[in-house]
């Protein structure tokens, strides 16, 4: 605008409202020497042309950088004293409400909200009970319950989700902990809505990645195990894609198959049919052992304490297997001491990756493994339930075919292991599809 030369003049309250930085008042400066515009504030006109007025004005400029400096620096010691307090600060977070004093406007407390703090209880203790996230978002928003963020600018609900539910759950607040840039500081001086044993168990399973199950809300999901069962090599989910049958007829049916579609791999194509039912078979064999029930009915109290060794046994085996890395690229060690090293790793490394998983406190399952008739009752279930489970439970995997063209069984290529474990017993390496 002022490049443009149409003005002749510029105007600010003071010159603070122009900008509190040197750098804005260089290129103010700058533009109007260039279109020959005067500086009006503080009630008088500035020519930047003249050497005075430019200095007087850089003073002014210095000053207003130097006090808006000065005042960020004491919001950031309040805000550092506060959390050091455990005092609230900032955005109210959900489930809580600020009562002030009605005559000074001062915060007197920070305490929970009697609605939206028994949502969040009721939240947690949902997913504590194996509740998908999904569901506990579309309850939410078919409830018509407003958002932790309100609505648009447009005044259009932002409605539930499951990110919005996970960032309620995930924050520390709710437990009764003060944050301060992202940090936990020490125990704030409000009223936890849950315990820190529940806020941990309730992390463990919010960051659980066998929790979360391929489909998007409203669709119906065709394959059992899309999604779900993975490439051996690659890792990756394989898809549930239909291949026409070989064959004269004019008409041939489709034949559904999972197929490992990674660019970098496509070693796995196998046949849904009986793929979906031998892990049924075995899945429900699994579920019928009496051992496996107990596992899956404790309670667990101290399943904490070991998942966190677990990690930290996770981490450790896993930098072990960087060095020998680091070192075989450094010509220290040959490829065949590598590959030693690797396969003695590998395994406890996956062992211990089971041991982190946190038990399975699912009301779902629970029902399923105490039914008096367990085949029954999974054959009842439905579809999205089964794959729920089968995710919680197993962690699957599909081996690429001995030789192509083959159309017969092959149960050995399905390999299924437990992601959960006895808290006195090893899993066994042995998967159960191989068994």
């Amino acid at each position: 605008m002022i490049k443009s030369g149409r003005y002749g003049g510029f105007v600010t309250w003071e010159p603070s409202r122009a900008g509190r930085d040197m750098a804005i008042y260089v290129q103010l400066r700058a533009a109007c020497q260039q279109a020959g515009v005067l500086y009006l504030t503080h009630g008088r006109v500035y020519d930047f042309s003249r050497s005075d007025d430019a200095f007087m004005l850089g003073f002014e400029f210095l000053r207003a950088e130097a006090d808006a400096n000065t005042m960020h620096e004491r919001q950031l010691r309040t805000a550092r004293l506060n959390a050091e307090k455990g005092r609230p600060h900032g955005r109210l977070p959900y489930g809580y409400r600020r009562i002030y004093d009605e005559h000074t406007g001062a915060l007197i407390r920070q305490e929970p909200d009697p609605h939206t703090g028994e949502l969040v209880r009721w939240m947690v203790r949902e997913v504590l009970a194996g509740v998908p996230v999904l569901t506990v978002a579309n309850t939410l928003q078919d409830q018509g319950e407003p958002t932790p963020q309100g609505p648009r600018k447009d005044s259009v609900p932002r409605g539930w989700l499951t990110m919005t539910v996970k960032q309620v759950l995930r924050n520390p607040t709710i437990a009764g902990q003060r944050v301060y840039r992202g940090q936990v500081v020490g125990e704030a001086a409000w009223e936890p809505l849950i315990s820190i044993e529940d806020f941990t168990r309730l992390q463990r399973i919010l960051f659980d990645p066998s929790r979360r199950v391929h489909v998007s809300d409203g669709v119906t999901p065709k394959g059992l195990l899309s999604h779900i069962a993975r490439c051996h090599y690659c890792g990756r989910p394989l898809t549930r894609t239909t291949f026409k049958a070989r064959g004269r007829a004019p008409v041939q049916p489709r034949i559904p198959k999972y197929h490992c579609r990674f660019r970098g791999c496509y070693k796995v194509v196998i046949a849904a049919g009986w793929v979906d039912q031998l892990v049924s078979e075995t899945a429900v064999a699994w579920f019928s052992r009496q051992e496996n029930i107990a596992m899956l009915t404790a309670e667990g109290e101290d399943w904490a304490a070991r998942s966190t060794q677990a990690e930290l046994r996770v981490v450790e085996l896993q930098t072990r297997l960087d060095e020998a890395a680091d070192q075989y690229a450094a010509g220290a060690v040959t490829l065949a001491t590598l590959s030693r090293v690797e396969a003695t790793l590998r395994p406890q490394i996956e062992q211990a990756q089971r041991a982190a998983v946190p038990p399975v406190g699912d009301d779902g399952i629970r029902a399923l493994v105490t039914a008096d008739d367990i085949r029954a009752a999974w054959e009842a279930t439905d579809l999205r339930e089964k794959r729920r489970i089968l995710k919680a439970v197993f962690e699957i995997r599909i081996t690429k075919a001995p030789r192509l063209g083959s159309r017969t069984m092959q149960p050995e290529r399905v390999l299924i292991t437990p992601r959960v474990q006895h808290a006195t017993r090893p899993t066994s390496e042995a998967p159960l599809g191989t068994q």
